[in-house]
């Protein structure tokens, strides 16, 4: 009996296998946005506000690519997506108000 609880348990967890294009692309798309991050704080050091503020959406990015494909988040349950959506909203609203904050003063 307790067998066959084992593997009820284990009925809904499904194996999923990705390919090497699939992790080659992730790792081309990481390289590429770093390249990003480094052009902008090397090239776009007139524009301080906008320079920090386009290297966090960047950053923000590059953390939604590897939640999605390194941790696998593109296989689990939707609502694991959504509380991510809702936790990178949030830093988007707290950066907003830290902006403001900072160009009133």
């Amino acid at each position: 009996m307790s067998n066959h609880n084992k593997t009820d348990h284990h009925k809904d967890d499904e194996l999923h296998i990705t390919s090497y294009s699939e992790h080659f692309g992730t790792w081309v798309s990481l390289i590429l946005l770093t390249f990003m991050t480094v052009f902008i704080s090397v090239y776009g050091a007139d524009l301080n506000t906008l320079t920090v503020a386009t290297a966090l959406f960047i950053a923000s990015v590059k953390a939604l690519v590897v939640a999605y494909y390194f941790m696998h988040l593109k296989y689990d349950p939707r609502i694991y997506r959504v509380m991510l959506l809702v936790v990178m909203a949030l830093f988007v609203v707290f950066l907003i108000m830290l902006i403001f904050d900072y160009l009133t003063r």
